[in-house]
């Protein structure tokens, strides 16, 4: 149930849309169409959905979709897929207000903390580290050595930012995450001698609005810092390599991986299970599409698949191709067969005797 009470005229005002009935109506919470009860919201973009809406839900759509509802109450809306996240948001769990920290989290006597922020049970933050307005680490969160959190910012429990990682305003960072740790810079073993690794001295920035997904992890550089751009929304079980540059309003699907000093320029979506390899760079607007591995350059606005990734529609083509494999494999023994059959001698005597029979 909602923490605050919600009415159509709230819903109305904030994604900026009609009300259709009485405004002072009471909603209690979103629901899906066919899930729906009475006092309960649904969203609906398309018609086909129409006849799934509860009897004495109220309805989010288009006016078209109203047009063909007649009776029900709602918010009309002219884009309702764009206004479902901010229908949303008035029902998500707020978080803490006001300052505090917990009697049981450990803070230096040499970090700033802002006192609107809000440092939960058994976290720990560390000398130099700066924590800004309205910031909330919510359990067991660690902030290491010259950290900076940016106002608004939410880090939920077990997340662990090392040494030198700085964040804008309003990221939010999920359960697990690690940012900060050692970049994988390893010089490969010689002759008689040990691989050696190579200090990571730089950072982790990451710009306004960034979110991390559970469990996903961010390198520090070798010497500068590792950096996701603005408004990048990063998945669960992603791993961002030392010195990768990530642009601004980039998608990262889960299981993603991105190799080091790659660059991925703004706008660029990397599907499920996808890859960069080290020093390439992936053009503003382009996709590498689910399990597609991207071994060089890929060009602004381009969509590639496979391994080694490469224009979708080629990538399409061959995969048709391979499917028909066993069907011409099967004919291209028949036709091994065949001149078998013409090069034996009965058939050299077979071809003889039909030249034969030709010229009579």
């Amino acid at each position: 149930m909602s923490p605050i009470n919600i009415t159509l005229q709230d819903i109305a005002e904030k994604v900026g849309g009609r009300v259709i009935g009485e405004g002072t109506t009471p909603v209690v919470r979103p629901s899906s169409p066919e899930k729906a009860v009475p006092g309960e919201i649904c969203t609906l973009w398309n018609t086909r959905e129409c006849g799934k809406i509860g009897h004495g839900a109220f309805l989010m759509a288009s006016p078209d979709i109203f047009a063909l509802l007649p009776g029900i109450q709602g918010v009309e809306v002219d884009d309702p897929r764009a206004a479902f996240p901010l229908l949303l948001s008035l029902f998500q769990q707020p978080k803490q207000a006001g300052g505090m920290v917990h009697p049981s989290a450990v803070v230096s006597a040499d970090a700033d903390i802002s006192p609107t922020a809000w440092i939960g049970p058994m976290c720990v933050v560390e000398e130099n580290a700066v924590i800004e307005e309205g910031v909330y680490l919510q359990a067991q969160v660690y902030v290491g050595y010259n950290c900076r959190v940016g106002e608004g910012t939410v880090i939920e429990p077990g997340t662990v930012l090392l040494r030198s990682v700085r964040t804008g305003r309003n990221c939010l960072i999920h359960s697990g995450a690690v940012l900060g740790c050692d970049g994988f810079g390893i010089l490969p073993a010689e002759q008689g001698k040990a691989p050696v690794k190579i200090p990571q001295l730089g950072g982790v920035l990451l710009g306004d609005e960034v979110e991390v997904g559970a469990c996903t992890t961010i390198d520090r550089g070798t010497l500068e810092d590792t950096i996701l751009g603005s408004f990048t929304k990063i998945d669960d079980h992603v791993h961002i390599a030392h010195n990768a540059v990530i642009g601004e309003n980039c998608i990262l699907v889960a299981m993603t991986g991105i190799a080091g000093s790659a660059v991925l320029e703004d706008n660029v979506v990397m599907a499920a299970r996808s890859g960069a390899r080290d020093h390439i760079s992936i053009g503003r607007g382009a996709t590498v599409a689910a399990n597609g591995g991207a071994t060089k350059n890929v060009p602004p606005g381009a969509v590639v698949s496979g391994f080694p990734a490469r224009d979708h529609q080629e990538d399409f083509r061959i995969q048709a191709s391979m499917r028909r494999l066993p069907d011409l494999l099967s004919r291209v023994k028949k036709l091994e067969t065949l001149l078998e059959d013409l090069r034996s001698p009965e058939g050299s005597i077979k071809r003889t005797e039909k030249t034969d029979e030709g010229t009579r």
